[in-house]
């Protein structure tokens, strides 16, 4: 799995290519981390999942965790075009209404 990362005009984009899961889970948990570190804190972090083509529950855990940290600093962790197996994941576990998903255009404008 690769992240990319970049901004939009509400806050860090990070663009995430391949596989979620157990090995590649801590590399998501670290850009999660610094996109959520920024301070002052963005209004929204939007992770764009059009190019994950599967996640498991490390994943899963990775989501819900950073989710946890961006509420705490009243940041917004939206979810841009999850593919169907990501999409069935969130489904199947009951945590889809959990992360909004972004009508906006996920692609960033500017690499870091």
């Amino acid at each position: 799995m690769t992240v990319t990362t970049g901004d939009n005009w509400a806050g860090p984009v990070l663009l995430c290519t391949g596989e979620i899961d157990i090995h590649t889970a801590p590399r998501l948990e670290h850009h999660l981390r610094r996109a959520l570190a920024i301070r002052p804190a963005p209004a929204v972090v939007l992770l764009d999942l059009q190019d994950v083509f599967f996640m498991d529950s490390s994943g899963l855990n990775s989501l819900l965790t950073a989710r946890l940290e961006a509420n705490r600093h009243g940041t917004l962790l939206a979810l841009a075009h999850p593919g169907q197996q990501v999409a069935r994941l969130l489904q199947t576990t009951g945590t889809a209404s959990l992360f909004p998903l972004s009508p906006l255009p996920p692609r960033p404008q500017l690499p870091r």
